[in-house]
């Protein structure tokens, strides 16, 4: 059975379904979208301390408990959002604007003149750019910084896996992540910048933050801002290979720009899950969750849920009544989720400026992950689009006249 045929299963037949111990300990599944808005902005019966995610880890406990921006409840959690939360603002990510833009130009054409591509790779250094550039990473290890986030979330595919075991591999990228953070630390105490390490240096003279606490927050980040919409691009992408009419609908009217993202995020849900642990014991629907059982969000199932968006199995950017889930909700709604929007709106339009069609020269590979709905290898070959510089306006043009200025401004070490 399908993966959204299943999740289907469960929301007509049992919405709130019991997974049995295994490979790791047993949880409950919450498939529909009003079930999930309960669990979500209920932390003080559903709290999300403990840990975040599935995976044999839970056996043992999860070293980010009570101290990592995920694995916080309010009041902490709010603290640790507001030291950084002035650099995720829409007014603050807009200024990458510009360089993000030259970024996937670059790559896209790329992808044109080279006749065929892997996709995954070619939207690969979007995400890692604005992320980058607000922590304040310099260029030359953007690189490092993508293969250590995609080993962190993709260890359970035998194809990122560097260790002999998928906990390995991942308690090896976030240590390399941790000491990358504490090098880029030390660096900020002599030598501060407008950027999030900074600010996470500021926060720990204040006491706000143990430097370990720092280090963690720095991980949680860059692995959350980076993943996400990259996979989330390749969705996209292959939504408008299946529904080609909304491709040609998005590109001949670019005022489409805001639902289609919003869109793109229902339909492609690029995080499947979080994980939540009952506080006390809980009445929901006709079960009753007892304290100390976890509790899984499905958002790639409350996203389809019928009960709440028409016809959910189609692409539709024109979808006007969009409350998606993909970027959370409650007190851990998306920190970045203005960059990721940014991101993903400036990828469409670059993408409907460039290619008028995309060929699937094979069958997509997915990632293994219970985590990300992503992919591995996307083989396409982008058709270049004739009406690559026609739609210009006179804000696109001057944001290209800054894109060397930004470029060179988030570059430097």
């Amino acid at each position: 059975m399908g993966f959204h045929r299943l999740f289907k299963q469960l929301r007509d037949h049992d919405p709130v379904h019991w997974n049995a111990d295994g490979v790791e300990p047993g949880f409950w599944s919450v498939t529909r979208y009003e079930d999930y808005l309960r669990v979500q902005k209920d932390p003080t019966s559903f709290s999300s301390a403990a840990t975040n995610v599935l995976g044999p880890h839970r056996w043992h406990g999860d070293e980010g408990s009570g101290r990592m921006l995920t694995h916080t409840d309010p009041p902490r959690h709010t603290e640790l959002r507001q030291l950084v939360s002035r650099s995720f603002t829409p007014r603050a990510v807009a200024s990458l604007e510009p360089y993000l833009r030259s970024v996937i130009s670059d790559a896209l054409d790329g992808a044109i003149a080279d006749g065929e591509c892997n996709f995954v790779d070619v939207v690969a250094m979007l995400p890692v750019a604005s992320i980058a550039a607000l922590m304040g990473v310099p260029q030359e290890d953007w690189g490092l910084l993508l293969r250590l986030t995609g080993a962190a979330f993709g260890s359970a595919d035998q194809d990122f896996q560097t260790s002999p075991s998928a906990r390995a591999t991942a308690a090896q990228a976030h240590a390399q992540l941790l000491l990358y953070c504490q090098d880029l630390m030390r660096q900020r105490r002599e030598a501060p910048r407008e950027d999030i390490v900074s600010r996470l240096v500021e926060a720990e003279r204040a006491g706000h933050l143990s430097e370990e606490d720092a280090m963690l927050f720095f991980d949680v980040v860059m692995l959350g801002g980076n993943e996400t919409t990259r996979h989330g691009a390749v969705g996209a992408l292959l939504a408008f290979v299946e529904f080609p009419d909304q491709w040609q609908q998005l590109r001949e009217d670019r005022r489409l720009l805001g639902s289609a993202v919003a869109e793109v995020l229902r339909f492609v849900s690029p995080s499947r899950h979080v994980l939540r642990r009952a506080v006390r014991d809980v009445q929901l629907r006709d079960r009753t969750i007892l304290a100390g059982q976890d509790v899984v969000v499905w958002h790639a199932s409350a996203n389809r849920d019928e009960r709440t968006f028409a016809d959910p199995d189609r692409f539709d950017i024109t979808r006007t009544a969009n409350p998606h889930l993909g970027l959370g909700a409650g007190p851990h709604y998306c920190l970045g989720a203005a960059l990721a929007t940014l991101e993903l709106s400036v990828f469409l339009d670059e993408l409907c400026r460039r290619v008028s069609a995309a060929t699937l020269l094979d069958r997509p590979t997915q990632l293994s992950s219970t985590v990300i709905n992503g992919y591995k290898h996307v083989r396409v070959q982008l058709h270049s689009s004739e009406q690559v510089g026609s739609g210009d306006t006179a804000g696109s043009q001057r944001s290209r006249d800054a894109e060397g200025r930004a470029r060179a401004a988030v570059a430097q070490p």
